[in-house]
């Protein structure tokens, strides 16, 4: 039952959720102007010349594996154009995600705290917590678009352009946002709402791969397919604004019915009760297995997926720069291997996630009080320490190892190249050390504070900026080097530097050492 006021106290939890959620919200807009506004300064410093922009149109523009990376480009000549067509692939999955977790954060997270039922008990409407959370996510993504159109204002772009493209990042953020709000009310944990959103948004963006991939005319099939056709600083598009303004809507009418019908603290989707009795003798490599399942699944299944498509566009791509002496002008030994590199720092990426994924599920489990129940019994600190993570060592090396395999499988069927195999196997084997390395800082992280695995993300994010803005940007050769893969080599463009990855693994075994020790000597946060 909703009650006579539903809204009642609308404007205190506006003002609470954005005391407690704050950073959330800066850092959705924070991200999202920076990104925008440093790759718009790279291009223009990149092309400055018309004949510079036309051979871009003319090139990359018109290449069909970047048009399924970035999305379709319109008005390629123009700097605004390119800015919009570079932001691509880091902004398709930047704008829905930042605004997916920013929305549950402000729902679900505060209610799993108890902090919500607490208010509704009192002089507040039951959908004043809901109502307040899409007022603070409206705001942050006005003021998001605000803050792009200023930017890009001010790097020389066209201002009616910089609005109509801040316009279609601010829908497309309030849209997956409106996506988490519906999420965070169906599902009873956080954690499932978060996996559940990150799937949809990987979901979403390999539709509009495929879609652009083919060159099929069905840019409406996938949300992501409507921010490209805003075409800003082209010919100016309404119908995709409109049609993110009725999904958000829509979604947001169902978010609406879902809070006024559940009880607090339920969901439709609930965590599947475990077994009534467990092993006499729990192992602690077992109970990360089982805790961590879902989430190292779920992204073995999507980088998967995503390695089986690069290696399915190969032939596209080996048709374009076949010719040898193309080959030769770009350093190359294989027509394949530019999407071989694009797609190892995604399987790095997801292996690293994975680490990082059972840190932060350690930690959740310490701050609840089970870790301390469990180190109660007969399970030691060094055995509980040892066996979670090599359980989640292991999961990481098999998620990388098994893209690799489907890479280069995909590969050698696809392109006729039997050498795709075995150089995606390589590229693989040789990059275990750059995850290796992000899983043992992530286990540091862990064993410092529960709450520190978030940090982690920092190096999994700037890894994929390397990777895919590092020309764009600029990036000066030290700032490339921390990300760990970029140490090793831009594989297998480069050959792999075996310095690099001896110093790699030791610096990760050390960390492991002594993430180890710190764990053992510092107290519980709970329990």
């Amino acid at each position: 039952m909703l009650g006579a006021r539903p809204l009642a106290g609308l404007g205190r939890m506006v003002a609470l959720g954005l005391r407690t959620c704050w950073p959330s919200l800066i850092l959705t807009a924070g991200v999202s102007v920076a990104l925008v506004v440093a790759v718009a300064i790279g291009i223009k410093g990149l092309y400055q010349t018309p004949t510079s922009r036309l051979e871009y149109a003319a090139t990359a523009g018109a290449s069909i594996p970047n048009i399924a990376f970035n999305g379709r480009g319109y008005g390629l000549s123009s700097l605004g154009g390119i800015t919009g067509a570079e932001v691509g692939f880091m902004g398709q999955l930047l704008f829905p995600l930042l605004g997916l977790l920013a929305a549950i954060r402000l729902t679900r997270r505060e209610e799993e705290t108890g902090r919500t039922e607490l208010l509704t008990a009192s002089r507040v409407g039951r959908l004043a917590p809901l109502a307040a959370a899409t007022v603070l996510l409206v705001v942050t993504a006005l003021a998001t678009g605000a803050l792009i159109t200023v930017g890009m204002v001010a790097t020389g772009l066209p201002a009616s352009g910089s609005a109509w493209y801040a316009s279609g990042v601010s829908a497309c953020i309030l849209c997956f946002a409106a996506v988490g709000l519906l999420l965070a009310e169906l599902c009873q944990q956080s954690l499932t709402a978060r996996q559940l959103g990150i799937g949809l948004v990987l979901i979403a963006f390999l539709a509009r791969f495929i879609v652009d991939g083919l060159e099929w005319e069905a840019t409406w099939a996938s949300p992501l397919g409507w921010l490209p056709e805003v075409r800003a600083f082209d010919a100016p598009q309404a119908w995709p604004l409109a049609a993110f303004g009725v999904t958000s809507l829509a979604l947001l009418g169902a978010c609406t019915v879902a809070a006024g019908r559940r009880d607090a603290g339920a969901g439709a989707f609930t965590p599947r009760p475990g077994p009534a009795r467990g092993p006499a003798r729990q192992r602690a490599w077992r109970l990360a297995l089982v805790l961590e399942r879902t989430a190292t699944l779920t992204s073995a299944a999507l980088v998967c997926l995503w390695t089986l498509l690069i290696g399915l566009f190969s032939e596209e791509m080996t048709k374009v720069i076949a010719n040898p002496s193309v080959l030769a002008a770009m350093g190359l030994e294989r027509a394949t291997d530019p999407m071989a590199a694009m797609a190892a720092t995604i399987m790095v990426a997801a292996a690293g996630a994975v680490a990082l994924l059972g840190a932060s599920r350690l930690g959740a489990e310490e701050s609840a009080g089970r870790l301390g129940l469990l180190l109660s019994t007969r399970c030691s600190r060094t055995r509980l320490w040892l066996g979670w993570w090599a359980t989640t060592l292991t999961s990481a090396a098999v998620v990388l190892i098994v893209s690799a395999l489907l890479l280069g499988s995909s590969t050698w069927a696809v392109s006729g190249q039997e050498e795709s195999f075995s150089t995606a196997l390589e590229v693989g084997c040789a990059y275990l050390a750059p995850a290796l390395l992000i899983a043992a800082v992530s286990a540091l992280l862990a064993a410092l504070d529960p709450h520190l695995p978030v940090a982690g993300w920092a190096i999994v994010l700037w890894t994929v900026v390397v990777g895919f803005l590092a020309e764009v940007l600029d990036l000066p050769e030290w700032a490339r080097d921390l990300s760990p893969v970029h140490m090793v080599g831009v594989l297998p463009v480069d050959d792999p530097d075996l310095q690099v990855i001896a110093y790699q693994g030791g610096a990760a075994l050390v960390l492991l050492v002594t993430s180890l020790i710190v764990f053992r000597r510092r107290s519980l946060r709970a329990g």
